[in-house]
């Protein structure tokens, strides 16, 4: 009965917390969005309404060696929080350790983490299935109270959450249709411990050695547990708060990174040579050529469009987790019907 009690308890506290929650977010937001800058008016692109819901705001387009960057109130080497466009990088290092032979899309959790998971479900979950989502796992799993009260209160949700404790957590998931596509936070940064691992290196040590030194891209950089000035930028929810950045360590590879316009460039122009990896990225069934991913943090948004078969990449970001999405693909169709002209 004190049990039940208690559990009532806290039941009532977080209804009440929710409420004031719910009641807080519903105040307008109001920015000052910054002025254009670069190439392309970004702000012919909005009307007056939309003006108002985003603040600073860069892009950059890229067709072949041939680069246009264009902002509201940001430069190309302004940083962002790209979110879930990290998983692209993971993607990557996922492709450049089988071109290496260092391991196969059939490689098991279980072949490299070995007794650490020995008596779980997910010993027999392939690198392949976590990097196409359809490994089972869920988007979270029980990450516990504190990340999952963390998302009302626009806190970063990852803050605690170790890389040992992605495995452990995944290792007390259940697999629900294994094999259907299911989108899985958890299962990315589980692919990206399971390739640190690998490689007998972090995550982040991993990152650095395979892409960002060897491409330069010197202002991307994860965003680990108390790596941010004081003074970082921070974005801002969609109601105008601003918001706790993203400092994490286990969730690193599904959302951990910062980067710009220009070291974006720089990294598409590296995918043209390869093209995008077959895996991580979403397609159009009416476009299939053009693939994207975007990314969503509390207080950011971003969204990558790749066209292969015009060698076009297109990136927006925004300080701002309203989405960008209509805006990148936007800017996509512009600049197909401008080549299309040519």
């Amino acid at each position: 009965m004190r049990l039940k009690k208690q559990l009532l308890g806290s039941l009532l506290v977080v209804i009440v917390v929710l409420s004031i929650v719910v009641a807080t977010t519903k105040q307008q937001k109001g920015f000052v969005t910054g002025q254009p800058t670069g190439a392309l008016n970004l702000s012919g692109i909005l009307d007056s309404e939309e003006l108002g819901e985003y603040h600073l705001m860069s892009a950059a387009i890229i067709t072949g060696n041939t680069v246009d960057f264009s902002g509201l109130g940001a430069g190309p080497d302004d940083p962002f929080e790209i979110a879930s466009i990290t998983k692209i990088f993971t993607g990557e290092l996922l492709r450049l350790q089988i071109e290496r032979g260092e391991i196969t899309e059939s490689t098991t959790v279980g072949d490299v983490l070995g007794e650490r998971v020995a008596d779980s479900l997910i010993r027999d979950i392939t690198v392949e299935e976590l990097a196409n989502h359809t490994s089972g796992l869920p988007r979270l799993g029980n990450v516990g109270l504190r990340p999952f009260m963390a998302t009302f209160f626009d806190k970063n949700p990852y803050k605690d959450l170790s890389a040992d404790r992605v495995i452990s957590i995944s290792t007390t998931s259940k697999l629900n249709s294994r094999g259907e596509f299911h989108y899985s936070n958890l299962g990315f940064s589980l692919l990206g411990q399971v390739l640190a691992r690998n490689a007998g290196l972090t995550f982040d040590q991993l990152l650095d050695r395979d892409l960002l030194a060897p491409l330069n891209l010197n202002n991307t950089k994860l965003m680990t547990p108390e790596s941010l000035a004081q003074d970082a930028p921070q974005g801002f929810s969609t109601p105008g708060k601003q918001v706790e950045a993203w400092e994490m360590d286990g969730f690193l590879p599904a959302a951990g990174l910062r980067s710009t316009a220009r070291d974006m460039a720089v990294f598409c122009q590296y995918l043209f040579t390869k093209g995008p990896a077959p895996f991580t990225w979403q397609s159009f069934e009416s476009a299939p050529e053009i693939v994207w991913h975007n990314g969503e943090s509390f207080g950011y948004s971003s969204v990558l469009f790749f066209n292969t078969a015009t060698t076009t990449a297109i990136f927006v970001a925004a300080d701002v987790a309203t989405s960008v999405f209509p805006i990148g693909h936007e800017l996509l169709m512009a600049n197909s019907t401008r080549q299309e002209s040519k």
